[in-house]
């Protein structure tokens, strides 16, 4: 590819080669972090928009099926500079104006670059305008797969997590059984769920009315909710028993009975913990909502498979990029919605 851009193939080289001076020559002062921020994400950018430049010329006259697609040195390069721009907006701080705006600064500049249209020579891009149609309806259907599975995983997990906290018996059973719904394959649990779904569908029709089914939806819901609950349990569990005893007692002391001690004190101090299960539910669950490919149910799974299928490299990158920018999204929203809800504990872990 390099030959296709002439005297541009050497920018990206010089690019890493100050980056790499900065990184071993500088201090760690914020000064320096800056520098080398700033010049990663410039190697970031412009190792995108040079592909387009080689695609561009190298399918000029080509057939129209003719497809360039970036090679995996490029994306081990662009995947290393944005490692040092996280690393740097780091060392800036994430929350300083200056660390903000080093964070949008490749986010804007690829979205930039899409929406001028200069990209669209880029395989990947090809591919998505031959599945335009398909794309974003799979993209809803996977969101849509993953929200309602991780709505019915809170409610399930968090009642699991109570039961488990408030009955020392109850607690070694519980966590055994949404711990083997984690030892349990992708497929396998599809497969395990498609005989019983099949006769419950055959057998009760306003199931099968609803779309209810071995094959569909129904499948791929409960497993994604299956896979979500040791997450929630095991931080609703953890932030109820992370509650001060002093705390307790003095709620008891004033007269409370012990459900307004957990309604009213212990869950809204656990909620923290309990937010953070809820986030490490739903980033997981996202990733995992790709078996709707294995169950005929779609999602962004089926570009992936379909890819796979035919050979094609950019159709199976159309899929995990999709994938990747939605999980780092919902992380983002996630995030954003635990500084909200608990403020004074934003930076709360998870457990689990």
């Amino acid at each position: 590819m390099t030959h296709a851009l002439g005297p541009w193939a050497s920018l990206p080289v010089v690019l890493l080669l100050a980056v790499a001076g900065l990184s071993l020559g500088a201090g760690r002062d914020r000064r320096s972090a800056s520098a080398r921020g700033w010049l990663a994400a410039a190697l970031v950018l412009a190792l995108v928009a040079l592909c387009e430049v080689a695609a561009r010329r190298l399918l000029a006259g080509a057939a129209p099926f003719a497809r360039v697609s970036i090679g995996g040195g490029v994306w081990v390069a662009v995947f290393v500079a944005y490692a040092l721009v996280v690393a740097s907006r780091r060392e800036m701080g994430r929350h300083t104006p200056a660390g903000r705006a080093l964070g949008a600064a490749v986010p804007t500049g690829i979205a930039a670059l899409l929406a001028s249209g200069r990209l669209h020579d880029l395989g990947i891009l090809m591919e998505y305008r031959n599945w335009a149609d398909r794309f974003w309806t799979e993209v809803a259907r996977h969101l849509a797969y993953a929200a309602i599975s991780v709505g019915v995983a809170v409610v399930i997990g968090v009642g699991l997590g109570v039961l488990a906290y408030v009955s020392a018996r109850s607690e070694r059973s519980v966590f055994a059984t949404v711990s083997l719904f984690q030892t349990i394959p992708g497929l396998a649990m599809i497969g395990i769920l498609v005989g019983p779904f099949a006769w419950l569908s055959h057998t009760v029709p306003a199931l099968r009315a609803v779309g209810f089914g071995g094959l569909g939806w129904a499948p791929v819901i409960v497993a994604l909710t299956l896979y979500a609950l040791l997450a929630i349990a095991r931080n609703t569990y953890a932030g109820l028993a992370g509650v001060p005893p002093a705390t307790v007692d003095a709620a008891l002391g004033m007269g409370m009975t012990r459900g307004q001690v957990l309604t009213r004190v212990q869950l809204p101090l656990a909620m923290p913990v309990l937010f953070s299960g809820m986030r490490t539910a739903a980033e997981q669950t996202v990733g995992n909502a790709t078996l709707g490919a294995f169950a005929a149910a779609g999602t962004l799974g089926l570009f992936v498979t379909q890819g796979l299928a035919e050979q094609s490299p950019d159709l199976v990158l159309l899929g995990a990029v999709a994938l990747v920018v939605l999980a780092l999204a919902v992380d983002s929203l996630m995030r954003a919605a635990q500084r909200l809800i608990t403020p004074r504990h934003g930076g709360t872990e998870a457990v689990a």
